[in-house]
């Protein structure tokens, strides 16, 4: 499982001498999430959608633009945002060396992308940006998150980069349409609140032409574990409430039901899934309708 999941709305801000000209390209094409207008640069420690009057205050470099999430989103959050994920995440890394490490299971995702020489690429999900170093530095890269403590590490982890980065639900993508070459998403779909609205989210801010990269483990990973191929899927059950995910991301992780087909389907256009991760994972590749 890896970072992270859908997301809460807020930018994360660069002093502006700070901010590279990319980064202002991104922002010149944010979007108020309640009424869709076009967003204006904030102004000392908010700024004010022009047409519905919503506010978005600015917080610690974060400009704010949700409020309390709900459902998966929430149980997500608490998980990326807490030590308990720290203590998961060695398990992750080992889950990946079996693959070649972290460059050799990312790059079976991110070779959907090795047409790109320039342009603007979404990562949805981006945590602390672990895929940004296998990227070519053409790119103009925004990255939105649910969880802040990641997302603060990725902001920290590359200051150079002139990353844009936003703490936003996948459901509700700050971006107006069009604004992307492509859209990558690692790691958590599988427990979006609503995969297929945050799907069709990722296709509206993909330009006609442009790519969608889903890429995440297969939604009944969990079978495999030790307890499930024992005969045992209680010990499963014990060993991830206890020492892995907790209580409450355990029983959403037992209780996914997901037809990454049917999704794909109902949102993409030029449609292909890859099986990847020696068949315990998917990559979903396709274009917005509008192509």
């Amino acid at each position: 499982m890896t970072p992270s999941t859908g997301v809460t709305s807020a930018v994360a801000l660069a002093p502006p001498q700070t901010q590279t000209r990319g980064a202002l390209t991104q922002l010149d094409s944010l979007r108020c999430i309640d009424c869709h207008a076009q967003l204006s640069l904030p102004q000392e420690h908010s700024t004010t959608c022009a047409i519905c009057g919503r506010t978005y205050p600015v917080r610690g470099g974060l400009l704010i633009a949700q409020g309390e999430l709900t459902g998966k989103n929430r149980i997500a959050a608490a998980f990326y945002n807490s030590e308990r994920w720290l203590r998961f995440r060695p398990w992750e890394q080992l889950f990946l060396k079996t693959f070649g490490g972290l460059p050799g299971a990312r790059m079976q995702i991110l070779r959907h992308l090795r047409h790109l020489r320039g342009g603007k690429v979404l990562e949805v999900g981006i945590g602390d940006g672990e895929n940004v170093a296998l990227l070519p530095r053409s790119l103009q890269i925004a990255g939105i998150d649910i969880a802040e403590r990641p997302l603060a590490a990725c902001r920290d982890r590359y200051p150079k980069r002139g990353l844009f980065l936003a703490l936003a639900e996948g459901e509700h993508i700050p971006f107006a349409d069009g604004t992307f070459d492509a859209v990558l998403s690692v790691g958590g779909f599988n427990f979006y609140r609503d995969p297929q609205k945050a799907l069709m989210e990722m296709a509206r801010v993909t330009r006609p032409g442009g790519r969608i990269v889903v890429a995440d483990e297969l939604p009944d990973l969990y079978e495999w574990g030790w307890g499930h191929l024992l005969g045992i899927p209680q010990l499963d059950d014990w060993l991830m409430r206890r020492f892995w995910l907790g209580p409450e991301f355990t029983d959403m992780v037992m209780n996914t039901r997901l037809d990454v087909r049917a999704l794909a389907r109902s949102a993409l256009h030029r449609l292909k899934i890859y099986s990847i991760w020696r068949g315990l994972g998917y990559c979903i590749v396709g274009a917005p309708p509008h192509d």
